[in-house]
């Protein structure tokens, strides 16, 4: 019994310390101008950034091993990272995290909460890993290739693309948008400006103006846009499997197929092709 009691004793010391010795921090404040150009990258890990000073970027990196079990080697290497962090400033080009597969790396995930001016050019990328972005960004570039992208109060154009998880995009000024995900559904609002959406399996929500093309394709999912009742555009709308709405009053181009609409409304516009392998279509 007492053997049992130490051996227990023993494993839950040896992990508290693993945990204690397993991530670290560091932070980081660099001066620039008002609108940047940042580039942030983690190979496993999330990405938040914020809105903070007009002339300065702050920095919190949280280093941790990536696997379940912390070892000398692994707690060494997150130091050494610690220590000298993957920044680099070239005038006003920052660039966070770039570490061109340096094995000092490896099996190393870092966590990024980052302040920024609101005007600056953002590309943000994590491997394994959420993308948050908040009120922030005069033109966005955001990707994950496992994990939600969310990017709201953007003042521009934006590129944001997951290979398995949700897009979020809230649009505060005009500019062109490209949504893509493998897996997992889109919601957009405030749209002034061209549009191409994807996703292989899930539903796509776009609401705002249709002031150029928009393309909206899914394999298997719904397809909702909120455009208004004066909104002018040509439609060409098509489902392998359900029917396509709209509440506006369209003039129809072609035989009527309750699969696939062709036609103007409000005199037309720019064009809109929606397309769902499976899935309904409906325009307010």
């Amino acid at each position: 019994m007492k053997a049992r009691v130490l051996a227990t004793a023993v494993l839950a010391l040896a992990t508290t310390a693993a945990l204690a010795a397993g991530g670290k921090d560091f932070t980081r404040t660099l001066n620039v101008s008002n609108e940047p150009t940042v580039s942030i990258s983690t190979g496993s890990g999330y990405i938040h950034l914020r809105p903070g000073s007009d002339n300065q970027i702050h920095i919190i990196g949280h280093v941790h091993p990536s696997n379940s079990w912390f070892n000398n080697d692994s707690e060494s290497r997150v130091q050494q990272i610690v220590n000298n962090p993957p920044i680099t400033q070239d005038g006003n080009n920052i660039s966070i995290g770039e570490t061109h597969s340096n094995d000092l790396y490896r099996n190393i995930g870092i966590d990024y909460d980052v302040t920024l001016p609101r005007a600056s050019t953002i590309h943000a990328g994590s491997g394994s890993g959420d993308v948050d972005i908040q009120d922030v960004g005069s033109s966005i570039k955001a990707s994950s290739g496992s994990g939600n992208v969310r990017a709201e109060g953007i003042h521009g154009p934006a590129d944001l693309q997951t290979g398995s998880g949700n897009i979020f995009l809230h649009q505060a000024a005009s500019g062109d948008v490209r949504a893509q995900t493998g897996s997992g559904s889109i919601q957009l609002e405030g749209l002034s400006g061209a549009l191409k959406a994807g996703t292989g399996s899930g539903n796509i929500e776009a609401a705002g103006q249709p002031t150029s093309d928009w393309k909206l394709d899914t394999g298997s999912g719904s397809i909702h846009l909120t455009l208004g009742s004066s909104a002018r555009f040509n439609l060409n709308a098509s489902t392998g499997s359900g029917s396509v709405r709209t509440a506006q009053a369209i003039a129809m181009q072609g035989e009527i197929n309750k699969h696939h609409v062709n036609g103007t409304v409000n005199g037309g516009g720019p064009t809109i092709r929606a397309n769902t392998g499976s899935g309904d279509i409906s325009i307010n």
